[in-house]
């Protein structure tokens, strides 16, 4: 870099880095006062003009990404010298590659922490169209805050379709992150970042890349000949969630990966909790060592010659020729392709939003535009297989022959359940709901749970279920209501046995009775209804008849008489001596001080 100064703007402070595609500087933005990064590319690239206007493309797309763990593009041009640049976020951090340099693996909770914010970043710019095609620890970087930021979106496309890097039957790419698809030269999608995103975390649990090799040949044909091993074979400790996930987002097939990277970050946030407590990003990143020299990209972007077939010789012949043919023919027809290419020709964006895919492409091919189709996106208003969205948006104005991006419903998006046992009723049916889900409410009887707390879920919390599925919650009623017995005429024993039995306690208090036998039950307390375990039943049990001495009622009138014997319970025959008056009790039946019990019959005399 021999300009001090770029654009008259961007003043040179230090290189930073250097890789595949170019070097990276930190310069000082005069304009608006602050720290940015400029990534100048290789002079080489200036000469291609193809990649030129795919640069120029992917610099524009990128600068649209708005995102926290995206690293930010300001501005894009060329230097004075006819070489290019990109000027971008400056982060105050390090990159992936240093902290395992110096900590040669990470802990599974501080793996999934960086994977979640960078497949944030990724699942952002699909659907914005754009696919890294090159993940890799260089282009993860950690802010001492322990932010995740992902940088060098776009940029990977353009220097693949460069050519400079597209020698005959070659493929570009970091070799130890390629999918199988980019060592077959096939397109590359939203799923290739996934399977790089995959090696990336292999590397992060067990500090080295799954495929080793003494050439990038070799390590390619491993790609596509080998599986991905689990990462617990290399370090025990590492969780099988975590083998799980790896081997998922490696898979052969890309159909067999994750379909987006939001399905790849929703199963990673859901083993977060559960991986063993580690030191925190921002802690990880202070720890390493002040950077003091510029270091090469060890991890560069380099060509793989990739195997040509007897018969794709032949179709390459054949594609020479008929490209020699097409020459003629575009010669011969020069007056109408300068009338077509050089006078732009405009076309609507139709609204395709709720169509099928073929019909979608059918009213965009016939108002003379390209449909394509970026990654299925998870949708609650448009049904699985139609238009959820059209870029650009329906009415614009365009070129013709200009590529419509379209995105199809996936369908309902998975949304994670709930755990609310145990939680009160309204906090349940509020998380539920919050979660997209419906609500479905029972109710049971429960000794153990509460009334009006949750005593069971179906489906439970933790798993993945459609949006606007039900999910029952069964609201606990409190104890069951017990039936209390009528004891009245019982033994005291049977009575106790009996309410012990139903789970109430029982209370015995004891009276006199000349109408129950002794030991009787002569009532109880609630005398019937319902309650509940535990609850206290009382039962007066009879003592039988009290006895007492026969008092002396002689001497009294026989109304006094009668009426005090009756007071204590006994039943009194009064007799009336002939030819007396009656006024004045003479006799009595028992003699008085005699025993006598309640109930008995005693005579009375009155002359």
């Amino acid at each position: 870099m021999s300009q001090t100064t770029v654009r008259a703007r961007y003043q040179i402070i230090a290189k930073v880095a250097s890789g595949g595609m170019g070097e990276v500087f930190r310069a000082r933005d005069s304009v608006l006062g602050r720290d940015v990064a400029i990534k100048v590319l290789h002079r080489n690239l200036a000469g291609d003009q193809g990649f030129i206007e795919r640069f120029r493309r992917e610099a524009r797309a990128a600068a649209l990404l708005s995102h926290p763990n995206i690293v930010g593009v300001h501005d894009w041009g060329a230097t004075t010298t006819g070489t290019y640049f990109m000027v971008m976020e400056f982060v105050r951090g390090r990159n992936v590659r240093d902290i395992l340099t110096h900590h040669g693996r990470l802990e599974p909770a501080q793996t999934v922490e960086i994977l979640i914010q960078a497949l944030a970043a990724l699942d952002h710019a699909h659907r914005h169209g754009i696919v890294h095609r090159d993940v890799k620890p260089e282009n993860i970087l950690v802010t001492p805050e322990g932010q995740v930021k992902v940088a060098d979106f776009g940029l990977a496309r353009a220097y693949a379709e460069s050519r400079v890097s597209q020698a005959p039957g070659t493929v570009t790419g970091t070799v130890q992150y390629l999918a199988p698809e980019q060592v077959k030269g096939d397109p590359a999608d939203p799923r290739t970042d996934l399977y790089a995103t995959g090696v990336v975390a292999y590397e992060l649990l067990t500090g080295t890349v799954p495929f080793h090799g003494e050439t990038s040949v070799a390590i390619a044909y491993q790609h596509l000949s080998d599986r991905v091993p689990a990462p617990s074979k290399a370090v025990h400790d590492v969780p099988p969630e975590l083998d799980r996930i790896v081997l998922q987002a490696t898979e052969k097939e890309r159909d067999d990966r994750p379909a987006t990277a939001a399905d790849l970050r929703l199963d990673l946030i859901g083993i977060a909790g559960r991986m063993p407590d580690a030191t925190p990003l921002p802690e990880l990143v202070k720890s390493l060592p002040a950077e003091t020299t510029t270091e090469e990209d060890r991890a560069f972007t380099v060509t793989i010659p990739q195997h040509v077939s007897g018969r794709d010789r032949r179709r390459r012949r054949w594609r020479r020729f008929l490209t020699g043919l097409m020459i003629l023919l575009l010669l011969a027809a020069g007056a109408w392709a300068a009338w077509t290419y050089v006078i732009p020709h405009y076309a609507r964006v139709p609204n395709v939003v709720g169509l099928s895919g073929d019909d979608a492409r059918a009213r965009i091919e016939a108002a003379g535009l390209s449909a394509q189709f970026g990654a299925p996106v998870s949708s609650t208003t448009v049904p699985e297989g139609q238009v959820v969205r059209e870029q650009p948006a329906s009415g614009s104005r365009v070129r013709r022959d200009s590529d419509v991006t379209l995105q199809i419903s996936a369908g309902l998006p998975l949304r994670l359940v709930p755990s609310v046992t145990g939680d009160k009723e309204a906090r349940a049916v509020q998380a539920i709901r919050a979660a997209g889900l419906k609500v479905t409410v029972e109710h049971a009887f429960s000794d153990e749970v509460k009334k009006g707390r949750i005593v069971d879920q179906n489906p439970s919390g933790g798993q993945r279920i459609q949006y606007g599925s039900p999910v029952t919650i069964t609201v606990s009623d409190g104890p069951k209501p017990i039936q209390i017995p009528d004891l009245t005429g019982r033994s005291s024993a049977e009575a106790s046995s009996i309410l012990t039995a139903d789970g109430f306690a029982v209370e015995f208090r004891r009276e006199y009775s000349d109408q129950v036998p002794v030991d009787d039950v002569i009532r109880q307390q609630p005398s019937g209804g319902e309650g509940k375990a535990g609850d206290t039943v009382t039962i007066w049990v009879s003592l039988g008849p009290r006895q007492f001495p026969m008092p002396s009622v002689i001497g009294m009138d026989g109304t006094s008489a009668r009426s005090k014997l009756e007071g204590l319970g006994l039943h009194v025959n009064l007799t009336q001596i002939p030819g007396s008056s009656g006024a004045t009790v003479v006799g009595q039946i028992p003699d008085p001080g005699a025993t006598v019990q309640q109930g008995q019959q005693v005579s009375i005399y009155v002359a």
